[in-house]
């Protein structure tokens, strides 16, 4: 059956309503004329018409439609789910997207303040990419995008989390208890990106912002923190790791 997720709930109250209240009203014709044995008598009266086995046949098309809407249903309900996990993908690296990431961190941050769980999280954005993809085109540029995605997620650990989080940027997020500092941990992921990624191209660099979760922080506040920290990266030139 569909997941209640996929339910619009104001809708189906409303049908429930009205089958109830439909059914409500027939059970109360019901109650007052013997249906079925005025129709049993109607066919023996009337042997030729064969309503006796229209009966049956009623019956078994009733429960074949219902049969045949329920599969419906569950392949409508498969359908939403896939469509539903290729909206939270980047289809170039196949990384969770922006939008996944936002909606992790509402999790992270919900779980951080009902467990006391602190975590960090880190920009990371390519210096000057835009170099790449003009010198060596979009195909190489898409390319060495992936590989930057691949390396990073190598580096990080099994509890961490990475969004492509826009363009050449990219968001890691990390308990706090599975790091040693995050300043050390930037310079991890700088290493593991800085230099040639592709024999034939640039050497790459990258500034990295971070923002350690503080208690009551929400979303939208940590976002704000990180991208202000890694303007001020950006403004002192490449390579540059800054905490919010």
């Amino acid at each position: 059956m569909a997941p209640k997720r996929y339910l619009h709930r104001p809708t189906v109250l409303k049908d429930l309503s009205i089958i109830a209240a439909v059914n409500l009203f027939l059970f109360i014709i019901y109650t007052q004329v013997d249906l079925l044995e005025k129709i049993y008598f109607y066919s023996r009266e009337y042997e030729t018409y064969q309503l006796d086995e229209i009966i049956p046949l009623g019956i078994s098309i009733t429960l074949s439609l219902l049969i045949f809407s329920y599969r419906r249903i569950k392949e409508l309900s498969l359908l939403a789910g896939t469509l539903e996990k290729m909206s939270l993908v980047d289809p170039l690296t196949g990384l969770p997207n922006r939008r996944a990431g936002q909606i992790s961190l509402i999790s992270w941050c919900e779980l951080a303040q009902k467990k006391d769980q602190p975590f960090t999280v880190f920009q990371v954005d390519l210096d000057k990419f835009k170099k790449i993809n003009d010198g060596y085109g979009q195909v190489v540029g898409d390319a060495v995008i992936q590989h930057v995605a691949q390396r990073l997620n190598n580096v990080i650990p099994y509890s961490a989390q990475i969004f492509r989080w826009l363009d050449d940027n990219f968001l890691v997020v990390v308990p706090a208890k599975d790091i040693i500092s995050p300043n050390e941990f930037a310079l991890q992921l700088q290493e593991c990106v800085n230099g040639k990624i592709m024999p034939a191209t640039l050497s790459l660099t990258c500034s990295i912002a971070y923002a350690i979760w503080q208690k009551a922080d929400s979303v939208e506040h940590l976002l704000h923190n990180i991208e202000d920290a890694l303007i001020q990266a950006k403004h002192k030139g490449a390579g540059n790791i800054q905490a919010a």
